[in-house]
């Protein structure tokens, strides 16, 4: 009778360690793709936001540099919720107003729609005026939020002019 000394192949133990260390690195993967999601998500809400902050601040603040005066019939002060800016820019007048949970652009009457990006929210647009003895000085205070299923982001914004009317 002949007896087979080498034997080829995997014992049972074996097989058993090999597939216990491919489910602790598999699940290992698989927790590391799901925060790198959470990431991608945080990321693009951010970049939502900021892009849609400086896209609204700097379309107010044009508004604010090139008027010629402030309308304070049409405006709306140090209120948040209902804020409104109105200037009057070579004869014609541009409006921003807070609409719901946007900020609409008006120029002479007519919308030329929203100021900011879908998904981002208007939580509040505060004007103040200051007059002095060279014109009125604008500041404008913008807060905007955004959110998604497991983030969200809340930004506040400052711009202001003096608007010389002429001097």
């Amino acid at each position: 009778m002949e007896r087979l000394t080498k034997q080829s192949g995997f014992t049972l133990i074996e097989l058993l360690v090999y597939v216990g260390i491919l489910v602790v690195v598999s699940t290992a993967s698989v927790g590391f793709l799901i925060s790198l999601d959470d990431v991608i998500e945080q990321y693009q809400l951010e970049t939502t936001l900021y892009r849609s902050s400086s896209n609204a601040l700097e379309q107010i603040q044009v508004a604010l540099r090139r008027a010629d005066t402030f309308e304070t019939v049409g405006s709306v002060l140090n209120d948040g919720a209902t804020g409104a800016l109105t200037v009057a820019i070579d004869g014609d007048t541009t409006q921003f107003v807070r609409t719901g949970t946007t900020l609409e652009l008006f120029i002479e009457g007519e919308s030329y729609g929203s100021v900011v990006d879908e998904g981002v929210v208007v939580d509040s647009f505060t004007v103040y005026r200051y007059p002095t003895a060279v014109g009125d000085m604008v500041r404008v205070e913008l807060v905007l939020s955004a959110a998604t299923d497991g983030a969200s982001k809340s930004v506040t914004l400052y711009t202001g002019a003096v608007i010389r009317g002429g001097v």
